[in-house]
């Protein structure tokens, strides 16, 4: 029988508990992906500075995401693999996450920016330490590829669900408290998410390829892991312009009215991501995962020209548009992760080298390097565009005309690009996935598994 009908070797509460941590995980990021470049320019940093200030912290974050991907797969600690990470990162997050918002009021610009450069850094060091290893403990938690894939869906579903908490409860918080008490209590809830897992989780699969590789093993594994590559080139050429991440709270403040929009805004995509997670768990039966990926991509980035166009005045049209949206950008970004599952999966099958922190590294690096690209980017514009920094500010009709360009027709531009890559470049296929796994388990042997694909590999 194969291993996608077997039963399940996980418990249901440790699948719960894996799911929880990503609650945590993603309050923390959104809050730095969501938040800090407002934070930035409301305790009056330059836009400019902000776009700066995140393109240099990602020169770092070039360096660190493949570094430690290389150790977390030669380390081997008596507790595990990957679960020793994982613990640290539970208290380093929320120790770097409250340090970064607590910039002293009475200090100049320069230090400020310096103190969140600083501060940043070792956030994105802390980030690091979790992200690469929560998501390979569950190649060694089953080794079951339907068990697999929904936990990583649970995920995904449990981070719609720490996104979403902040993007509601930051904006009613901060105009009453300020940023670092809101910061304080939502941290600390965060990290009570992340604990449990650490505790929980039991690796029991390491495969006979499991062993430390060699610097030349895995500059051979990137090499030939061809469909790895192409995929997440595609995901960092889509954050060139994507900057409506980036001016979506500005979009709230300035478009919209006012920052309680950034909320409504929070709910108004809740529920379509929530729903996408089940909708596409069940595509995912009978639709291979790249087909799906591509639609979802591309009526999405047609819908913000429809948006451009349709204009903000109409409050009901926009949200019914931007939900829209949601569910096919949220159904998207869910295969992101499975994506590169497949992709470790075949480069163990091509090069022998069981190397998923290599894998999930470069995928690591990928979100994090298009968000800070799409950041940078953006807010660079903005300044150019002649954003006002400062609590209250108010700015020209012309730059609230960029905020809104920026939020709807500007991803489509290299989004476009994107696709085109993973159309045409990007080859491999879930069924085939299915039968490499079988090979790496040693059920199969190499030759017999050509005889089942779809298409050379």
């Amino acid at each position: 029988m194969a291993k996608q009908n077997a039963a399940y070797h996980t418990s249901l509460s440790e699948r719960m508990s894996y799911g929880l941590y990503f609650v945590g995980q993603l309050i923390f990021f959104t809050l730095i992906s969501g938040f800090l470049q407002l934070y930035m320019t409301e305790i009056g940093i330059p836009a400019t500075t902000v776009g700066i200030v995140f393109f240099i912290v990602k020169i770092w974050d070039a360096v660190n995401d493949p570094m430690f991907g290389v150790i977390v797969d030669k380390a081997h600690m008596k507790s595990g693999r990957y679960i020793p990470w994982v613990r640290l990162s539970t208290f380093l997050i929320p120790a770097a996450t409250i340090l970064l918002f607590a910039v002293p009021v009475n200090v100049s610009v320069q230090v400020k920016t310096i103190w969140i450069a600083v501060g940043y850094i070792l956030w994105d060091t802390s980030y690091t330490i979790c992200d690469v290893p929560i998501f390979a403990l569950v190649t060694s938690m089953t080794d079951n590829i339907a068990e697999r894939d929904w936990l990583y869906l649970l995920n995904r579903f449990f981070m719609f669900i720490g996104g979403v908490i902040v993007i509601v409860a930051i904006p009613l918080m901060y105009p009453n408290i300020g940023w670092t008490l809101s910061v304080v209590i939502i941290s600390v809830f965060a990290m009570a998410t992340m604990l449990p897992v650490g505790y929980k989780a039991k690796e029991r699969f390491h495969t006979e390829n499991d062993k430390n590789p060699s610097m030349r093993e895995l500059a051979s594994y990137l090499v030939h892991n061809k469909p790895l590559l192409v995929f997440n080139l595609a995901v960092i050429v889509s954050a060139l312009t994507n900057t409506g991440g980036a001016v979506g709270n500005y979009v709230a403040i300035y478009c919209l009215g006012g920052p309680q929009w950034i909320s409504v805004m929070g709910l108004v995509a809740l529920l379509p991501a929530l729903v996408a997670v089940v909708v596409v768990q069940k595509m995912l039966k009978a639709i291979d995962k790249r087909t799906i990926f591509l639609v979802f991509s591309a009526v999405s980035y047609l819908l913000g020209v429809v948006l451009y166009f349709a204009g903000y005045q109409n409050v009901v049209l926009y949200f019914s548009i931007a939900a829209v949206r949601a569910f096919l950008s949220s159904g998207a970004g869910i295969l992101v992760v499975v994506f590169t599952a497949d992709c470790s999966e075949y480069g163990n099958f091509k090069t022998g080298a069981r190397a998923q922190g290599v894998a999930f590294s470069i995928q690591t690096f990928s979100a994090k390097i298009t968000g800070a690209l799409s950041t940078a980017i953006g807010m660079t514009l903005l300044g150019i565009f002649g954003f006002v920094e400062g609590t209250g500010a108010v700015q020209t009709e012309r730059t609230i005309g960029w905020i809104w360009s920026m939020s709807t027709i500007f991803p489509l531009i290299s989004g476009t690009v994107a696709l085109l890559i993973i159309l045409f470049f990007y080859k491999l296929r879930g069924k085939d996935v299915a039968v490499m796994m079988r090979v790496n388990t040693g059920e199969i042997t190499a030759e017999e598994a050509r005889g089942l694909f779809s298409r050379p590999y």
